[in-house]
């Protein structure tokens, strides 16, 4: 055997396999445990920058120290990296609007997949263009994280009353699953400002909203009114009354993802709070 085709495996740096597989257990335990951290935390924020610095000194040890094509230990170790860090994105990227958070994961998780599986894997040479790309995706996403983790501006706040909250399903097509579509009815606080006033109304209308009357809304001549309570007298003339509350502005519907669904309840107060972003990507939060 040649001493050239020896040569193609000597480790030109020093770094053995070992590194590169230790550094890939302590970046898989990283990464699991930021799963369970809030990314609004500050611990969320410290976790991400010691997962990003080890994954981009993983990727830089494999350019350079030209693992051997047998390592049959790395190999498994990059079949789990890529699901864990498509679940990290998808976590990184929840406060953002989820149009955006829908772009971004169909834009960069196929090539970061891509990058693990052929970047990571035990071939000799791990070529410029799989490199590159490789490291653009970290940035990209720590770029990211940076955005909101690091954002000191002063976010603007808008209050709302949640009125209601419903769900439809979405059909069948062209090779989409369907699923569960949910919304919110809100009003802005602004558009309620006069006090609740109990009004009688006949039989017949307390009568259509016997049931899951709450929250519902009712026109009485050219005003729009939001019902809630109810009640009728126990007399033999029964009486029957509505308690309205007066709305002087639209009810809004908007489109909510299914964590923050189950979070509010009809009656609550509904804040948006916007965020301009360290590097001017805007991000939203609820509470």
């Amino acid at each position: 055997m040649s001493k050239g085709k020896n040569k193609e495996f000597v480790n030109p740096t020093g770094a053995g396999p070992v590194s590169s597989i230790v550094l890939a257990i302590v970046r898989i335990v990283l990464g699991i445990n930021l799963l369970y951290t809030d990314p609004l935390s500050s611990r969320f924020r410290y976790l991400f920058i010691i997962l990003f610095l080890i994954s981009v000194a993983r990727h830089l040890l494999y350019y350079f120290s030209k693992p051997k094509p047998d390592n049959i230990y790395n190999f498994l170790l990059d079949l789990v990296t890529p699901c864990l860090y498509g679940f990290i994105l998808f976590h990184v990227l929840s406060v953002y609007q989820s149009e955006f958070l829908s772009l971004s994961v169909s834009i960069f998780l196929p090539a970061i997949i891509y990058c693990f599986l052929f970047g990571g894997a035990p071939v000799p040479v791990m070529s410029k263009g799989i490199f590159w790309g490789g490291l653009l995706s970290y940035v990209l996403t720590f770029l990211l994280v940076v955005n909101y983790a690091f954002d000191t501006s002063n976010p603007s706040v808008e209050k709302y009353f949640l009125a209601n909250k419903y769900y439809t399903t979405a059909p069948y097509d062209h090779g989409t699953a369907g699923g569960n579509v949910y919304y919110f009815d809100l009003i802005h606080v602004d558009s309620i400002s006069n006090p609740a006033q109990w009004v009688e109304v006949n039989q017949k209308t307390y009568g259509q909203y016997r049931s899951s009357q709450k929250y519902k809304r009712m026109k009485v001549e050219d005003a729009e009114f939001m019902i809630l309570d109810k009640k009728e007298t126990p007399f033999a003339k029964r009486q029957y009354y509505f308690l309205l509350q007066e709305v002087n502005g639209p009810f809004e519907a908007k489109h909510m993802e299914e964590p923050e669904y189950a979070r509010f309840e009809e009656g609550d107060t509904f804040h948006i709070e916007k965020h301009k972003g360290f590097l001017g990507v805007r991000w939203v939060t609820y509470w």
